[in-house]
């Protein structure tokens, strides 16, 4: 044998090594299954017999089993067969152990799947699935009632999608014969066949549920629901900071339907059912919607409706083909029956005499002339009879109309009834509503309103309303059919409990407002910003009344005052508790349907009432304020609800109602030195720096900008954040989205470039020989098309960048003598209507249908055919084809609207446009001219909506967002970014009101001003007092000024560079009092600064100036204040104050680096690259590190940026850097550091976290505050990480938000003064944040965002 090794001791049962084994092994064993196996058969070893693996050496772990087997060790693990007891115990356990981990695994995915569906319901904007109301429509079907369209050979073609049969099957059908209850029955058939099947009810009545998008967006979280793929793009959507704006219907089938779900393999057919399709809001956007469906793509659609000459006239419209089906009598009666048979037993008939039953059935049949619901409620009544005689005593009596018999049954409750004003109270809020109510929610509600008691019996409900009124299996009160709800609104009904909707909306709106002001909406005290207190127990009423209240008091009487007296209270008192309810919620559309409400109610009830006076003008602005609310803070208030109160109000403009009513208050964040009062309809401006912006394109959550340098710039829109650049490599005069894939196309005056816009890679590149006007992608992105100055249309294949074709447009021009053809000047594409429109100097329009390649005509202004005419200076077609309207500008100071087909002038207004814009609804024309004003105009009318009077560059271009409430303009070297209200009253969110508001008046157009900066003056750099009471500001003009910390306002400028030099950093000395200064030229000025008092700053001597041939990129001042260190490209240079150059060294690589004053050592000057930092001494500048330096732990490469090398604090125990990538490839890096790794005998240097997660929220560093490092993320959200103790913290804390206008474009320029206050350069401006950092809110850091490492040095 062998020598035994050291480690062979340690396997002895018992050993000492064995137990610490087991003791670290039953640390990580949590989550494992272990089952343990024993032999209970001694095995023959030599002459005797033992047992080998003994049952006390299981571990005894909580998850661990123990079996017992009868073999000895050696036939432990062997079988004879199948049916070995042995072998059936293991087969056994391991057949549990898999169905155990089956089981965790599908409960992993089942709790993955309702998250995500979660995160997709808030993203979609769905409250609830579709599923109530099925249960609604189906919960008193009888069974074998509506078999008879299943048992169709029709409907089963359809199911099965036989060849040749259509993909819609339309069932029409005359009200309440059961239309929704066979679209139910048809929902549960499909199901129960397997089939995955997505449904929706269409309601009129509803508020929103008649809408298309509703629609769409409940469709496509179904589809989400059963598939997998579906799902994910929905979260890509969401994950990519994509917004569903429920506004434009076309929209959201765009971006949801035509370029992700049906662009989706489907591997087995999915159906759609549609019921009430002609309660639908916009019935020809939804065809033309299911017109662009693919036949061959595995899409059925089921659709019921009342019969409808416009619904036959869609479908040949639009060339879908269907199988059409009624619900006959005969069908109808056969249901009838079925469901008065099992429904006899209820009867007062002597079940013996099946006779008698018979003939009653027969008798209710003939009368019901078909009408489910006719006979439901004939059935209703007659259970309540007592004899067989008063059965046919009220079927005699009962008509056979519908409004007959609901006259009856009213006038039964008015003769009846013991309590008239608990019935008209049940009929009150079940008609009016904007919603049905829950039971919880209406028992409240008539407390409330009549201070009566509901009974909790649901049969005692419908009872007391004659049954009219159902509650339904999950506990909703509503009418029974919709014709109840049609009937007791009806003009000159003569009832006690007919509905007057103006009144009973009045009586509604102030039971609303009532419970609103009450104690329970209050708002409380000293709320500061904390998310984690609980909330005081709320009324279930509470949720309707705080979405709903204002719905009810724009369909209210504007005659009366009590509900606007109410408003008022509201507003004054617990509207900051309201909005942080609604927030909680995360549906912010609620406040601006809210504003919208408001604003309609103004409007009307100016007709009754003055519209001056306080009141008024509160209520007014405060329309405004909520509106401005949601585009300036609503990211932040669902982040974080309760900032309404403390962290909001602060930030609003001085004049607003918010800061007027709420900004001082309480304890609140305080912001000083912006000059601008009252809000800006400008809610960003984005500058380009020597640079000009030529173009500009949006599309879904992003858009891109072309710039002058052939830079493309995409920003993401939510947050204005910069994405990534693109190169074209020549000016970018044009720049269009594709429809369906992630695409953008680029074109300057000799090239076109595709792009993936994801990925942020060139496609393909063309050359192209002429300049080109415009261009668009076909439909289905196979085609790019651009008209050009010489008249040509050119084709480019998507796929790959060829030329395809050039097709003339000559046919129109009238040529001279020589044949000469004048150059087009402008042209516009259509791909909605397939048109082009092009136009040439002083001539007509020409319109082209891009179809059949053929010449349409041409338009004249005012139809005067003259030459030479006036001159087009813009074009512009609406994006609705059901719109079909061209616009068209002319320097004549005409703006004309102009149908393309027929070219007939439908509207003309006087207005100087020089550029135009459609929203993509349709709905607004927007125009902008040479002296930098806008207008907005009702496309259709040319109404003037809104028009902003702020002098400023040329107009070049305009283009709206996607959510038709923002657009953008680009003008010289900036974008400008405008969200004005008056976009959120022209786009109606969320589907129209059923009911009309037939007191409305025309609006007045809106004027607003933009606050405008001086771009000379912006601040390009500052740097802090040591005391923390002043800051010193570089500006563009190559000033700098002293700016008092305290008002956030300037004292006074100190000094100045050469004029129009744009100073690039600062510098401060605090020992000697120096402040040191470089500009772009190179120039660097050192100044003694005195303070003679507080609004007194005199530059004694220059101490140093002079210039460097390269850019200074960084300043660096010895503690003593006698040394200035210049990093260069190229090298570094140390110079004394008496201006003699001291050191130099040159740079091999130029690669980012930083030098700073090491804190642990003043006499070191710490300087790092990417890799590496060496260790300098101020005195000698000899480098003390090694030859190679300390190296860093985890290396940058040459590609990173280093950001900032912070300074520490305690004493130098630990610094902070920030690297953030160039490329988008390059992760960014936050990284802790002990202050002790660098010293001159270290070889190399670990971290002491990497907090590399958090990194990429980081949108810049503001600095060093006590113990914590303070930062502005990409949210807005100031926040801070308490870094002294790295890698032990477990939470980051948020302080406060700042408005995304404040700091968008490039890295905002921001600083932590010594007194712990926040200060942002805004142009021309600074803003000072008083008390922010008090603010806490603890927000915990994501497993896996930190990283420990063991920061040893050596």
């Amino acid at each position: 044998m062998s020598n035994p090794k050291a480690y062979v001791a340690d396997l002895i049962p018992n050993s000492g090594t064995i137990q610490v084994i087991n003791d670290e092994f039953r640390h990580v064993s949590h989550g494992v299954q272990i089952w343990s196996f024993f032999e209970t058969v001694k095995t023959y070893v030599g002459i005797g017999q033992e047992m080998i693996v003994e049952k006390d050496s299981a571990k005894g772990l909580p998850n661990e089993r123990v079996q017992l087997l009868n073999a000895d060790h050696r036939h432990v693990c062997k079988f004879p067969d199948p049916s070995d007891n042995n072998y059936v115990s293991i087969r056994n356990a391991l057949s549990s152990a898999v169905d155990s981990i089956e089981r965790e695994w599908f409960l992993q995915r089942g709790d993955e799947r309702r998250t995500q569906l979660k995160t997709i319901s808030k993203f979609l904007g769905i409250s609830e699935g579709p599923e109530e109301d099925l249960l609604t429509v189906i919960e008193h079907q009888t069974e074998g009632t509506c078999q008879w369209l299943i048992e169709k050979t029709s409907f089963q073609d359809w199911q099965e999608g036989k060849k040749g049969s259509p993909q819609h099957l339309w069932l029409s059908g005359k009200p309440a014969t059961g239309k929704s209850t066979v679209a139910g029955h048809v929902i549960k058939y499909l199901e129960s066949c397997g089939s995955d099947c997505s449904y929706y009810f269409f309601k009129q009545i509803q508020k929103g549920n008649s809408s298309v998008s509703n629609f769409l967006c409940s469709i496509a979280f179904q589809m989400a629901s059963v598939n997998v793929k579906v799902r994910q793009a929905l979260l890509d959507m969401q994950d990519n900071g994509d917004v569903i704006s429920k506004n434009d219907e076309r929209t959201v089938w765009r971006i949801l339907f035509h370029t992700r779900i049906l662009r989706i393999e489907l591997h087995q057919p999915h159906y759609w059912v549609m019921d009430a399709l002609d309660e639908c809001h916009n019935q020809n956007s939804l065809f033309t919607m299911l017109s662009k469906i693919e036949k061959s793509y595995p899409l059925r659609i089921f659709m019921t409706s009342r019969p409808s000459p416009v619904i036959e006239r869609l479908f040949s419209q639009e060339k879908l083909s269907i199988l059409a089906e009624r619900v006959t009598l005969v069908e109808s009666l056969r249901d009838i029956k079925l469901y008065l048979e099992a429904h006899s037993d209820h009867l007062p008939v002597e079940n013996e005499n099946e006779l008698a039953c018979t003939e009653l059935i027969e008798t209710i049949l003939e009368k019901s002339n078909g009408c489910f619901l006719w006979a439901d409620l004939v059935l209703k009544e007659l259970e309540s009879t007592h004899s067989e005689e008063k059965i046919w005593e009220v079927l005699k009596e009962v008509p056979t109309g519908m409004d007959e018999l609901y006259t009856r049954i009213l006038d039964g409750l008015s003769a009846l009834c013991k309590d008239v004003e608990l019935t008209k109270a049940i009929f009150r809020w079940t008609v009016c509503a904007a919603r049905p109510l829950t039971l919880e929610e209406l028992k409240e509600a008539l407390r409330f309103d009549i201070n009566a008691t509901l009974p909790r019996q649901q049969r005692s409900i419908e009872s007391i309303c004659g049954n009219l009124i159902q509650v339904d299996t999950q506990s909703r009160v509503q009418v029974v059919h919709e014709t109840v709800r049609a009937f007791l609104i009806k003009e000159g009904l003569q009832s006690d409990f007919a509905i007057n909707r103006a009144k009973e909306n009045s009586r509604l709106a102030e039971v609303c407002l009532n419970y609103l002001t009450g104690d329970e909406m209050k708002t409380p005290r000293n709320r500061r910003g904390s998310t984690g207190k609980l909330l005081k127990q709320r009324s279930p009423f509470v949720e309707y009344a705080s979405f709903h209240f204002s719905g009810h008091i724009a369909r209210s009487s504007s005659s009366t005052d009590r509900h606007f007296v109410l408003l008022e209270k509201f507003l004054n008192t617990n509207v900051l508790a309201w909005i942080e309810s609604i927030a909680r919620k995360g549906d912010l559309y609620t406040l601006t349907h809210t504003a919208k409400d408001l604003k309609v109610f103004l409007e009307r009830r100016a007709k009754y009432r003055s519209p001056l006076g306080l009141a008024v003008h509160n209520v007014d602005s405060w329309a405004n304020d909520l509106i401005h609310l949601v585009a300036g803070f609503g990211q932040a208030l669902v982040a974080s609800p309760t900032s309404i109160y403390s962290l909001v109000a602060p930030l609003c403009p001085l004049k607003s109602i918010l800061y007027q009513t709420f900004g001082k208050s309480r304890p609140c964040l305080e912001v000083v030195g912006l000059a601008q009062t009252d809000w800006d309809d400008r809610i960003s401006c984005i500058t380009f720096p020597e640079d000009r912006v030529l173009s500009i394109a949006c599309q879904d959550s992003r858009f891109v900008i072309g710039l002058s340098t052939g830079a493309v710039v995409v920003y993401y829109r939510s947050t204005l954040q910069e994405v990534r650049r693109l190169y074209h490599e020549e000016p970018v005069k044009q720049l269009e989205f594709a429809s369906l894939n992630p695409y953008l196309a680029s074109a300057g005056r000799r090239k076109i470039k595709l792009w993936d816009i994801k990925q942020g890679v060139q496609v393909w590149a063309a050359g192209h020989r002429n300049e080109i006007l415009t261009m668009k992608f076909d439909e289905t992105d196979t085609l790019l098309k651009a008209a050009t100055r010489t008249n040509q249309l050119a084709l480019w294949s998507v796929a790959d960048g060829s030329e395809l074709d050039t097709c003339p447009l000559h046919e129109s021009l009238q040529e001279d003598q020589h044949n000469y053809r004048p150059p087009a000047t402008h042209a516009q594409i259509s791909t909605e209507m397939n048109l082009l429109a092009i136009c040439h100097r002083q001539r007509p329009i020409n319109i082209w249908d891009l179809t059949r390649d053929e010449f349409i005509g041409q338009f004249y202004v005012a139809g005067i055919k003259s030459y030479p005419g006036p001159l087009t200076v813009a074009l512009v077609f609406n994006p609705d084809p059901d719109i079909s309207l061209l616009a068209a500008s002319y320097q004549e100071d005409y703006l004309v609207v102009f149908d393309p087909w027929t070219q007939a002038q439908l509207a003309i207004t006087k207005t100087i446009a020089h550029a135009l814009a459609a929203s993509p609804d349709g709905k607004t024309l927007a125009t902008g001219n040479g002296s930098g004003a806008i207008q907005l105009f009702d496309f259709e009318t040319l109404r003037l909506l809104y028009r902003v009077t702020a002098s400023d560059y040329n107009v070049n271009s305009i283009m709206f967002s996607e959510t038709n409430f923002r657009f953008y303009d680009i003008r010289n070297d900036h974008c400008n970014i405008w969200e004005p209200p008056v976009l959120v009253r022209q786009h109606d969110i969320g589907g129209s009101q059923s009911e009309s508001m037939s007191e409305e008046i025309a609006s007045v157009p809106q004027v607003s001003g933009a606050h405008l900066w001086d771009d000379n003056l912006t601040i390009t750099t500052m740097v802090d007092h040591h005391d923390g009471t002043a800051l010193f500001c570089g500006r563009e003009d190559g000033s700098i000024a002293v700016f008092d910390v305290r008002t956030g306002k300037e004292i006074q400028v100190l000094c100045k560079h050469a004029k129009n030099i744009a100073v690039s950093l600062l510098r401060w000395n605090e020992r000697k009092h120096i402040l040191v200064s470089a500009d772009t030229s190179g120039r660097y000025v050192a100044r003694k600064i005195l303070h003679s008092s507080p609004d007194t700053w005199v530059s004694e001597e220059h101490l140093l100036d002079k210039r460097s041939a390269q850019a200074i990129q960084q300043v660096v001042i010895s503690p003593d204040g006698e040394k200035l260190l210049l990093s260069l490209p190229t090298s570094d240079e140390v110079w004394s104050m008496a201006g003699q150059l001291v050191w130099s060294a040159g740079v091999l690589q130029p690669m980012s680096r930083i030098r700073i004053t090491n804190p642990t050592n003043p006499n070191h000057l710490l300087l790092a690259n990417g890799s590496a930092v060496h260790i300098y001494s101020w005195d000698t500048l000899s480098d003390l590190s090694p030859k190679d330096g300390i190296k860093l732990d985890i290396a940058l490469g040459a590609e990173a940026r280093f950001t900032g090398f912070l300074d520490c604090f305690n004493h130098g125990r630990v610094f902070v850097t920030f690297f953030k990538g160039k490329g988008t490839h390059t992760a960014p890096h936050l990284r802790v550091w002990a202050g002790s790794a660098f010293r001159p005998e270290s070889t190399s240097a670990k971290p002491l976290a990497d907090y590399n997660r958090l990194a990429g929220d980081v949108k810049a560093i503001i600095g060093i505050y006590k113990a914590s490092l303070v930062f502005l993320d990409y949210k807005g959200w100031v926040c801070s990480l308490n870094v002294e103790n790295a890698g032990t913290e477990e939470y980051l804390t948020k302080h406060f938000y700042i408005r995304h206008g404040w700091h968008s474009g490039a890295e905002p320029i921001l600083r932590c003064t010594a007194q712990g206050q926040i200060v942002l350069a805004r142009r021309d401006e600074i803003a000072v944040f008083h008390k922010g950092l008090e603010f806490e809110e603890k927000i915990s850091l994501e497993s896996g965002g930190v990283t420990v490492f063991n920061a040893d040095s050596s």
